[in-house]
This record gives structure tokens, C-alpha cells and sequence, in this order.
């Protein structure tokens, strides 16, 4: 920290761009209590239709910033331009989605006896902390926040420390649409987060990041029995049986080990492969992901751009040459003989595979958020599940196999919030999303998400008082 502010780095370049000074306690506290303001004087008031309007309006600004936020995220997340500009459709798409969410039905009618009506609704917590991650800044902030305001909630974002830029504008163009302090912004690291999660009139956490900040975040709200929704990490599998089409499932297994270079919750980074076909499906794999440029975001054709620290690139070589080290079978691109790619002062790695990894290597255990994939085998259905399950998380998984019988069983069976058969990585704004295990708890996106931001309420009315 410098006395202009937290320094914001190119992940690209290494090279600080700007600096972002962190909110202080007294800023937190004024930033929720402008939002406890407009919660109650102005928007829990607000019609669900209006409400609808503006997240119709916000989704309306995403699109017109499309270009810059595209930028942005470019500049402090290191997000090749294709990447960055489809997250911002994206976004545009969940708060077209949270505005007609706004204005379904909920809650019940209930029977009751002549001059009783009884029924269920719904009502907002109030003020919604979202804490959002560095791998989806501008995405995951517009997931939180337009699900928070559709209820009737307002909000205070804090976006991850080293990937402030498209959030800020977000917020700063968001107000001159919403009235003033239904949405704002705190900035800085765990200290800012703790700060936020602890102010009294703050209703519920919305936290995405890893399981241990996540653990954290649940300790601090505890106190104030604050509900959270946690989408934490992930170390989830691909299972490929031999019987699989071959050529789309190694396209699958690449992008979901390096889509976002690595740096993906739901990132398919273990491989469960069948014996009968493993040493020809991971040169496939390999071959496909040697293909990949690896290079500057702004750079047409780039598929990967840097990890978004240094320390991520160090820590990631640092687990490759660990599972070397105890029998590990690292296969890089042709050509190249270490994980970190020095390129212009970047925080560049290669994409990697350790095959017949160790399984209780770091590799095969702990969420990397890297371009790693780590390979095991199997013989039969049971161990392949067992394989699958070798882990605490439990985001997402996928199996691939042209058994109608097998898929519908491992679909069944998979311990995982999200599972693909047959595909991967499949998102939209209409399906909601959570996980199990250490990968959290609560949903987004969907019709499920007004659950983590409303309360339940059961409403008795007397049309003849004292019967």
C-alpha cells in the first residue's frame, strides 16, 4: 500500500496501472449505512416493477460499456478481449433475467376458516454484502447484485483487491440510474471484507472465493446470525469412460482445465480416464492444449492470458515439480521444459498435465486455479466414482460415456452441485447454481437464488377480529 492507494497491477505486464485506496472502517460504515437509508426510505418501497425497470436499465448500461469493461477487465484480470466482452454479455443477460425474476409470484395461500386469510411471502434482509472474487470480477459482482436488488435488498460490493477497475465503474454508472446508496462499493482486501461482514445493519453475505475465506466469512457472520451464501472452490472431476466420443470429450477436458487459465471455480482439473483408453486419450488432450497461445490479452488469437499474481504462477510451478518430484508424469507444450512462460514481465504459465499423478499430492488435492490437470485411472464403474469422489469438494463434475444407463446413474450418483453428461461448463442465467461439501452452500442465479435473498414469512389476517 502506497500513500496514493493499493497499487493495481497488470497481471500482463506486472506493471501497476493505477492505485485504489482501501475503504477505511469509517468508509464501510458509512457505505452501509447510506444503504440501510435507502432501503428503508426508498426502495423497500419500490414496486416490483419498478425495480424491474432498473435492472432493465442496468442491463441496458453493461451493454452500452461494453467495450470499456471489456477493457478493464482486461487491464487489472488479465482477460484476453473475446473473453472479457462475452462475461459482460453475460452479465447484461443476468440482470435481464433478475428483472423479470423481480416480478414472478412467490410464497403460498393457505386454508383457513371463514374470516381468516392465511398466506406466505417473502421480504428482502435489507442490506446484502456481495464479496466478490478476482477470476469473474465485473460477472459474479452482476450475479450478486441484481439478484440482491430484485428482492427489494440494497447492496454493498467489495470486489476482490487486486481486480477493482470494472466493478468501480459499474457502481459509478449504476447511480445514475438507482437512487442514492442502493448501490455502493467498499474496496480492499480481508480486512475490508471482516469490516463489512460485521457492520450491524448488514442483513446477509453473498461470498465467492476460496473454501477458507469462505470459513471465515461464516465465523464472522455468525455473531449476528447473519445468513451467507458461499460459492467457494472446487477440484472437480471429468470422467471419460472408453466408450465416450473420444474427440469431444478432449475438446471438453482442455477448455476445462484452461479456460480462464485455470482460474475457474468449476474447472475440470482431474482427470478420471479409463485404463483401455488413457494413454491415447491424453495425448489427445495434450495435443490439443499444446495448440493454445498462450500470450498478451489484448493480442488477437491469445486463448490464455496470465494468472493474476505472480505468486499464483510461483505456487503453481512450485505444485508441478512437487508431483515430479514423487512420480508425477508432467507433459508441457512441446518445446518447453517449465511451467512459467516468461513473456513481457507477465504472470504466464503454461498450460501442464500431470499424468498418473500421486493422489495425495497437492496436485490431485488442492484447488490450484492454474492451467494444471492431474490424470488417475480406473478399471471398473466403482472405481471410477471412487475417483471422482476423492475429494472435499463437491462443485461441479462431468462423465462422458454413450451408455444411456451409465450416464443416468452417474448423474444420480455424482456428489456435486452442478453435473454435465456428456458436456461441460454449462451455465445460464435461468438454472440456479451451488455446491456441496467445501464448496459451500447456497444458490445463484434462478429462481432458487430469491431463497438466499429474502426471508419467509407466514401473514395471518382477521377479517372478523376477536372470532
Amino acid at each position: 500500500m502506497t500513500a496514493a492507494g493499493r497499487p493495481i497491477l497488470d497481471p500482463a505486464t506486472g506493471r501497476t496501472v493505477t492505485h485504489v485506496p482501501d475503504t477505511d472502517p469509517p468508509g464501510v460504515a458509512g457505505a452501509v449505512a447510506r444503504a440501510e437509508a435507502a432501503f428503508c426510505d426508498v426502495w423497500a418501497d419500490t414496486s416490483p416493477a419498478r425495480r424491474a425497470g432498473l435492472l432493465r436499465d442496468l442491463g441496458d448500461l453493461l451493454r452500452q460499456d461494453r467495450d470499456e469493461l471489456a477493457a478493464l477487465e482486461r487491464l487489472d484480470a488479465g482477460k484476453p478481449t473475446a473473453r472479457a466482452a462475452g462475461e459482460v454479455d453475460f452479465a447484461a443477460q443476468v440482470a435481464d433475467w433478475f428483472a423479470a425474476a423481480a416480478r414472478y409470484p412467490v410464497g403460498e395461500t393457505h386454508p383457513a376458516g371463514p374470516g381468516m386469510r392465511t398466506y406466505t411471502d417473502r421480504v428482502p434482509v435489507g442490506v446484502c454484502a456481495a464479496i466478490v472474487p478476482n477470476n469473474y470480477p465485473l460477472l459474479l459482482a452482476v450475479w450478486k447484485i441484481a439478484a440482491a436488488l430484485a428482492y427489494g435488498n440494497t447492496v454493498v460490493v467489495k470486489p476482490a483487491p487486486e481486480t477493482p477497475l470494472s466493478v468501480r465503474r459499474l457502481v459509478g454508472r449504476a447511480g445514475e440510474v438507482l437512487p442514492e446508496g442502493v448501490l455502493s462499493a467498499v474496496y480492499g482486501g480481508a480486512a475490508t471484507g471482516r469490516l463489512l461482514c460485521e457492520q450491524p445493519a448488514v442483513g446477509m453475505v453473498s461470498f465467492t472465493g476460496s473454501t477458507a475465506a469462505g470459513r471465515e466469512v461464516a465465523r464472522r457472520c455468525a455473531d449476528g446470525l447473519k445468513p451467507v451464501c458461499l460459492e467457494l472452490g472446487g477440484k472437480s472431476p471429468v470422467v471419460v469412460f472408453r466408450d465416450a466420443d473420444l474427440d469431444a470429450a478432449a475438446r471438453a477436458v482442455v477448455t476445462a482445465f484452461t479456460g480462464n487459465t485455470g482460474q475457474v471455480c468449476v474447472a475440470g482439473s482431474r482427470l478420471v480416464v479409463d485404463r483401455a483408453v488413457h494413454e491415447e486419450f491424453v495425448s489427445r488432450v495434450a495435443k490439443l492444449a499444446a495448440d493454445l497461445k498462450v500470450g498478451p490479452p489484448g493480442e488477437p488469437g491469445t486463448d490464455l492470458g496470465p494468472l493474476i499474481s505472480q505468486a499464483a504462477a510461483d505456487r503453481t510451478a512450485e505444485v508441478v515439480a512437487q508431483a515430479a518430484a514423487r512420480g508425477g508424469q508432467v507433459i508441457l507444450p512441446p518445446g518447453r521444459s517449465s511451467v512459467l512462460h516468461d513473456l513481457d514481465g507477465g504472470f504466464y504459465v503454461h498450460p501442464v498435465i500431470v499424468d498418473r499423478v500421486p493422489l495425495d499430492s497437492r496436485a490431485w488435492r488442492k484447488e490450484l486455479f492454474a492451467p494444471v490437470l492431474s490424470v488417475a485411472t480406473f478399471g471398473t464403474d466403482d472405481e471410477a466414482l471412487a475417483l471422482a469422489h476423492d475429494t472435499a469438494y463437491g462443485l461441479s463434475a462431468s462423465v462422458w460415456t454413450a451408455d444411456a444407463d451409465r450416464a443416468e446413474r452417474f448423474a444420480r450418483a455424482l456428489r456435486a452441485g452442478l453435473v454435465w453428461v456428456n458436456t461441460w461448463g454449462d451455465t445460464q442465467e435461468t438454472v440456479s447454481v451451488s455446491g456441496l461439501g467445501q464448496s459451500g452452500y447456497g444458490r445463484e442465479l434462478g429462481i432458487h437464488a430469491v431463497e438466499g435473498y429474502t426471508r419467509p414469512r407466514a401473514v395471518w389476517v382477521a377479517h372478523r377480529p376477536g372470532r
